[in-house]
């Protein structure tokens, strides 16, 4: 039976930078981090990950130094006025740098055919660097449900993208065990473990607020977490993604990765 690995997400630790959020994630029993290379809204820090930088520099010392590797990439946004722009290749080619195989696409277009010829490009210019994209369905975006994620990578034309299922984004949506079971396995690279009330927000607003800032340790939520997990695939990677509020949210960085580490391994076995 295969074991399934952990990896400390970038947004879990998003207070630190990426070399200090490595350095942390081997010292709590993690073997993988995401690292986020573009901020994902304006509020975000900014870590500079992009080209030659000293910060890339220090993250890939601190991989080498503690054998750490890099799970996923994010964050890459299909707008309106997305473009393969240079910021854009640099991102890939840092990526390819930090020994990432896997990117975070979120769906941020209601112009499905756009989107689609966007995510078609991405999709071949990642493949020049040994990357492959993850459509990750948040119900607040234009690609809400896993049903949005794979009518989108259809017109793509790119069938090797993959489908990012979050615990949080799959209950929020009101999707199924039934409809998660018809998924191919082929287009699941890894997930996302976090836990969160049982009761989902009335409104967007807080829908979003409790993603990005207020979510769960696992099983101390309302998610059916036990079920989800069995649902995939045995072998599937966890990247545990939990930004902290309030007491919890206060504590030291590693004391928090080291919290959620000892609180994902319930999770490790597929039968669990």
């Amino acid at each position: 039976m295969n074991m399934r690995t952990l990896s400390l997400a970038a947004l879990t630790l998003l207070d630190v930078s990426p070399a200090e959020q490595v350095r942390i994630a081997a010292s709590t029993g993690f073997t993988g981090v995401g690292i986020r290379l573009l901020p994902a809204t304006p509020q975000d820090p900014d870590y500079h990950m992009l080209g030659d930088t000293p910060a890339v520099r220090e993250t890939l010392a601190a991989l080498r130094d503690t054998g750490i590797d890099v799970t996923d990439v994010e964050i890459v946004r299909l707008t309106p006025d997305f473009a393969l722009n240079d910021t854009l290749q640099t991102f890939l080619e840092t990526a390819a740098r930090l020994g990432a195989r896997q990117v975070l696409v979120a769906g941020n277009d209601d112009n499905a055919s756009r989107s689609a010829d966007n995510l078609a490009q991405l999709g071949q210019a990642g493949k020049a660097f040994g990357l492959t994209m993850n459509l990750e369905p948040m119900p607040w975006t234009a690609v809400r449900t896993l049903a949005d994620a794979r009518r989108l990578i259809a017109a793509s034309g790119q069938p090797e993208v993959g489908i990012l299922i979050d615990a949080m984004h799959f209950w929020r949506a009101g999707e199924s065990l039934a409809t998660l079971s018809q998924l191919p396995e082929s287009c699941l690279n890894y997930m996302q473990l976090c836990d969160a009330p049982a009761a989902a927000p009335t409104s967007e607003q807080e829908l979003i607020r409790q993603a990005r800032e207020a979510r769960n340790v696992p099983g101390e939520g309302g998610l059916n977490l036990h079920a989800l997990m069995a649902a995939l695939p045995a072998g599937l990677p966890v990247s545990v993604e939990v930004p902290l509020s309030g007491a919890q949210g206060a504590l030291p960085a590693s004391e928090r990765a080291r919290l959620l580490f000892n609180a994902a391994r319930r999770y490790l076995q597929p039968t669990a």
